[in-house]
């Protein structure tokens, strides 16, 4: 028998419990994919580092400005950006942002 495990919560102001003040949570993680909610504030830098897979960041709220190949790509709420795997890129957070990525 299969145990189905039914979790739910906001990440922004919706009808669930918030899930409050986080840095980053995984929400959901199998088979080496993974859904993290990760939060920055205002100045935040986040250095050059690259991922091993293409990496999808949903910025939900906020602005900030990601380097990547040599150019700065500015992100909005509602702006997504796909990673190429091993692509070197880095962020500056202009604006506290809220963030969903997939890896």
């Amino acid at each position: 028998m299969n145990t189905v495990i039914t979790q739910s919560g906001s990440l922004l102001a919706g009808r669930h419990t918030p899930i409050g003040e986080q840095k980053g949570l995984v929400l959901f993680s199998r088979n080496g994919q993974k859904v993290i909610y990760k939060t920055f504030k205002t100045g935040e830098l986040m250095p050059t580092h690259h991922s091993a897979e293409e990496v999808l960041v949903t910025c939900l709220d906020g602005q900030l400005e990601l380097e990547l190949h040599g150019s700065n790509i500015l992100l909005e709420a509602g702006d997504y950006l796909i990673i190429p795997a091993a692509a070197p890129h880095a962020l500056r957070c202009l604006q506290d942002a809220k963030l969903l990525i997939y890896r």
